[in-house]
């Protein structure tokens, strides 16, 4: 049987923080922020999953995990939920 190949929530979040940088948005502004990263996994488990992630003070928290079995189509990547 296959393993999760999904990206584990410590490496999505560094990676949201890069993603959030990278298009000017300050660490002053993620408070309160919801930031989604959707996958595909093929080989794994589930063909994608799909991860929320919202910035509680100065933490990261998941608050969503979604596997699924049909893999997503342009959807993949980071993008701010709230």
């Amino acid at each position: 049987m296959a393993n999760c190949a999904h990206s584990d929530p410590p490496d999505i979040m560094l990676r949201a923080e890069e993603w959030l940088n990278g298009r000017g948005v300050g660490k002053e502004s993620w408070p309160g922020m919801t930031v989604r990263h959707a996958e595909n996994t093929p080989g794994g488990w589930w063909e994608s999953v799909v991860t929320d992630i919202e910035r509680r003070g100065s933490e990261w928290i998941v608050t969503k995990i979604d596997r699924r079995p049909a893999p997503l189509d342009s959807s993949a990547g980071f993008s701010v939920v709230a």
